[in-house]
């Protein structure tokens, strides 16, 4: 697909990235700049993340570029306030986790700031879509990492971001990172049905991503869309996160798409499985106990009596009590909580 042609005092620059393909920001690279890629690629995978930041550090063009700032940004060992990194090759057995959390100095790589270096290399070669995407995932990042304390607002980053990742999508020139960050910022902005269509790209692509089925469950039960939900919520399941409590929350969401489409049983019977998978979560049978006191077509006190009593078999504090106490006082008497 042809890119805009940016026209730079009074020279014609022809962006590389005309012949970038879905899912494959680097398809314009020529083929130099993949087998450096690549090198990179394979660092990152051995955890070798300060010789990826060596490889790709030089920025010669939009896709290098591109990579060095996903270096930056997801391999870092310490960072000043997203301006200056410092990377560390790992140690068997080490995380980044481990290297970000203990106490030491480290040097600190001194070169533009990744703003600088975008702004320079378009004074000389002219802007693209695949830089302004380096530019969107640096700052969506930052936005991740800082909130609002960092050198700029989240309103600024956010429109920005917002415009260039519809564009990508528009001209079709994207990967996992940007497709995730714009339906993230949508998913956040409750734009359920533009949310939704990011989701389907990601779960078609990445069928055995957990996280991507459960969000795609999320914004088509603010749709009303149970019977959609059921069977993404589903796909979730039989696709676990590594996180316990994820892999949790993907039978609860799949519980509420039961419930909320009308199928009670079957919303008793995975909620019932779920606290055999996972018996230590109070969480469950509060779950079980809603079930019998948020539906008006399916009270049933005694049962919701029954469950309520059970939370408190597994944890037995103020905040657990309390969280029982509030499900009868909003959904059904303040007396009916105080005798729980």
């Amino acid at each position: 697909m042809m890119k805009k042609i940016f026209f730079l005092c009074a020279a014609v620059f022809f962006c590389t990235a005309s012949f970038a393909e879905k899912w494959n920001v680097y398809a314009g690279a020529d083929q130099e700049t993949v087998d450096l890629i690549k090198k990179c690629d394979g660092q990152i995978e051995n955890r070798e993340y300060q010789s990826a930041s060596y490889t790709v550090g030089g920025c010669q063009n939009e896709y290098v570029i591109y990579k060095y700032i996903e270096v930056c940004t997801q391999y870092f060992a310490m960072s000043l306030m997203h301006s200056m990194f410092a990377f560390k090759n790992l140690e068997e057995n080490e995380t980044l986790h481990d290297v970000r959390t203990k106490e030491g100095n480290m040097n600190l790589i001194y070169r533009e700031e990744p703003d600088s270096i975008i702004d320079n290399y378009i004074k000389e070669h002219g802007n693209s879509i695949v830089l302004e995407l380096a530019r969107a995932n640096y700052y969506y990042d930052a936005l991740m990492r800082y909130e609002n304390q960092w050198l700029k607002t989240p309103d600024e980053i956010l429109t920005l971001t917002k415009d260039v990742y519809s564009r990508a999508i528009k001209e079709e020139v994207y990967d996992e990172r940007v497709v995730s960050n714009y339906a993230s910022i949508l998913h956040k902005e409750r734009n359920w049905p533009e949310a939704e269509k990011l989701y389907i790209l990601l779960t078609d692509r990445f069928s055995t991503n957990g996280s991507y089925w459960y969000n795609l469950t999320a914004v088509r039960m603010y749709q009303g869309k149970y019977g959609e939900s059921i069977e993404a919520a589903k796909k979730a399941i039989e696709n676990p996160e590594a996180d316990r409590e994820y892999q949790m929350d993907a039978y609860l969401v799949l519980s509420d798409a039961y419930a909320w489409s009308g199928d009670y049983d079957s919303a008793e019977k995975n909620l019932l499985v779920t606290q055999k998978k996972f018996p230590d979560q109070p969480i469950v049978f509060q779950r079980l106990g809603e079930l019998y006191v948020c539906f008006r077509d399916n009270l049933d006190y005694e049962k919701a009596d029954e469950y309520f009593d059970k939370v408190l078999s597994v944890v037995c504090d103020d905040t657990t009590i309390f969280n029982c106490v509030k499900e009868y006082a909003v959904n059904c008497t303040p007396q009916m909580g105080i005798e729980f």
